[in-house]
């Protein structure tokens, strides 16, 4: 089976690695002469350097079994609109919610085969458990849904001192986008309290919880949630949020230095470069999701560490679209219908995160993750 990846940037490598140990014949697809990323981590690929539109549409006119776009969100969408006309399956990290909509509702339209978008960590793999906290704890009114994830370092640093050379006053390093980062705290969120739809400051909602790896702080910024939120109103959940997870005291020293100090995206975008470069720091992941329905609570609290391979946040975002995308080569989603006394209903290609089987999609991931 053959799976194309476009973008062969740091996730697309990520990806292409836990396609190819998945059993699939994997293609690389990049503006740039990114080969070189793959080497020895991919040992079967083909490699694909083309800057036009002709040169990515013949690999998609190969019909692989699955595309996954990691590119990013201003060309991720030709690619899937081109994947829906040829009727093949398609799924990607998103990134931006307008354009992951105008995907979904292109899919709802026209598309032959699953498209999937919003597939990383979060949204992605956070959205899947809250899902399945859902399932378990037959959630619907009086059900509040919690769904966390943090990308921090692996060894909380010492703030103690100025002279100390590890000295980190945020507790931080940068492991993904600095510009996603920085529009996730200064973004406005969507929050769901007691049944109601409301927009909250991101940075906003702090609170402290104990977690795996000890004291942590949470608050609300944008993006994580993607639909989640507003499907669960939809069904008559009281609560639903989406919050970062940080070392304590980030969140204060954030938003100083940008409702106080009014810092712009250029300042900010250099701060975050040159003083929270990951270099050769190890990072970790947290990703928690809580539901709880009168006196029944379900938790799922799961920490992904670095290796000698992948980055935490590498692993954490590329192997759960890894998994998915299996899932959907192997036709898991095809011919999907829903049983009604008139005759079956066929149901749209635009998978959501209900429609992912968990107990399949664990095992693959989890499978990853060893």
């Amino acid at each position: 089976m053959k799976a194309v990846i476009f973008g062969v940037g740091r996730m697309g490598t990520a990806i292409a690695y836990a396609m190819e140990q998945q059993g699939y014949d994997v293609v690389g697809v990049d503006s740039q002469p990114a080969e070189h990323r793959l080497r020895g981590l991919v040992k079967k690929y083909k490699f694909v350097h083309t800057k036009t539109k002709t040169g990515y549409k013949k690999v998609i006119n190969d019909n692989p079994d699955v595309v996954i776009s990691s590119l990013p969100y201003h060309q991720t969408k030709q690619v899937a609109e081109y994947c829906i006309s040829k009727g093949v399956r398609y799924c990607d990290l998103g990134g931006r919610v307008d354009v992951s909509q105008e995907i979904n509702e292109l899919a709802l339209k026209k598309a032959t085969k699953p498209v999937f978008t919003d597939l990383g960590l979060a949204p992605g793999w956070v959205n899947i458990l809250a899902e399945e906290g859902y399932k378990r704890v037959s959630g619907s009114k009086d059900t509040s849904i919690e769904m966390m994830v943090g990308g921090i370092p692996a060894q909380r640093y010492n703030n103690d001192t100025y002279n100390n050379p590890n000295y980190n006053p945020l507790n931080y390093i940068v492991t993904w986008s600095v510009d996603g980062l920085i529009n996730e705290y200064r973004d406005d969120c969507i929050v769901l309290q007691n049944g109601t739809l409301k927009t909250v400051a991101g940075m906003d909602g702090l609170e402290t919880l104990d977690t795996q790896l000890g004291e942590l702080e949470a608050f609300y910024t944008s993006g994580g949630a993607a639909h989640s939120i507003k499907k669960m109103k939809e069904r008559g959940v009281k609560n639903c949020t989406y919050k970062t997870l940080r070392y304590p005291g980030h969140r204060d020293f954030i938003q100083w230095l940008i409702r106080q100090c009014e810092l712009d995206d250029d300042t900010l975008k250099e701060l975050f470069s040159k003083g929270f470069d990951a270099k050769d720091e190890k990072d970790c992941v947290i990703v928690r999701a809580k539901v709880v329905k009168g006196r029944t609570t379900w938790l799922h609290e799961q920490v992904v560490n670095a290796d000698d391979k992948f980055s935490a946040m590498q692993k954490s975002t590329a192997f759960p679209i890894a998994s998915v995308a299996a899932l959907m080569a192997e036709g898991v989603f095809d011919s999907r219908v829903k049983q009604n006394r008139s005759g079956d209903i066929k149901l749209p290609n635009a998978l959501v995160y209900s429609d992912i089987p968990h107990d399949l999609f664990n095992y693959k991931l989890q499978n990853l993750l060893k």
